[in-house]
């Protein structure tokens, strides 16, 4: 998981503590889930993870708790059979930090460990020159509330959960809701580093 492993809108800051569950696998269908996600077990399928619920999961809003229930961070380490995929079709101009969601079926990593440490970084919609086979736009991505255009409403020290509804990490005081704790803010280029408490 070196920088050659990161996203435009996720990585690693520390690995210490860092626990990576490997026996899930992504969603079967419906739309893949950005890496950087928070995930919890499905309790439908006990083999799959689903993002993490707002209703009865550790989402906030949700009766879960990320001090006991089985959580954390998506990962999902690409290898060559990405590149080979007919969406990207091995085309120019497409790097690893480009393959930012855990294509539907395959395993993953859940990320978890008190004391680890990411960073996550939202990004502006992004017009790169036309290359073969691929879409040149790259969305605009959120990964937290409150660090993007002005003055970031995080500072170091808020706790974050996950906020389902939006898809994006969030502010909580709710010690149940909490998976992350801010130890870095730059709204310059919109980052934060956290680190995972549980």
């Amino acid at each position: 998981m070196g920088s050659s492993t990161t996203t435009r809108n996720f990585g690693m800051r520390r690995f210490t503590n860092l626990v990576r569950e490997g026996r899930f696998r992504a969603p079967a269908s419906g739309a893949e889930l950005r890496l950087g996600t928070m995930v919890e077990i499905d309790p439908a399928d006990v083999d799959r993870i689903r993002e993490a619920n707002g209703t009865d999961g550790v989402a906030i809003g949700g009766s879960g708790d990320t001090q006991t229930d089985l959580c954390g961070i998506l990962w999902y380490e690409h290898d060559s059979q990405t590149f080979n995929d007919p969406r990207f079709g091995g085309a120019a101009g497409q790097l690893p930090q480009d393959l930012d969601t855990a294509p539907n079926g395959r395993m993953i990593q859940v990320l978890h460990g008190a004391g680890a440490k990411v960073w996550l970084r939202n990004t502006a919609a992004d017009t790169a020159e036309p290359g073969l086979n691929f879409d040149p736009t790259r969305a605009a991505v959120q990964m937290v509330n409150g660090i993007s255009g002005g003055t970031p409403t995080v500072v170091v020290g808020d706790l974050l959960g996950w906020n389902a509804a939006s898809d994006f990490w969030d502010v909580t005081t709710t010690a149940a809701e909490a998976f992350l704790r801010v130890t870095n803010v730059d709204a310059n280029l919109a980052t934060i580093d956290a680190e995972i408490i549980h």
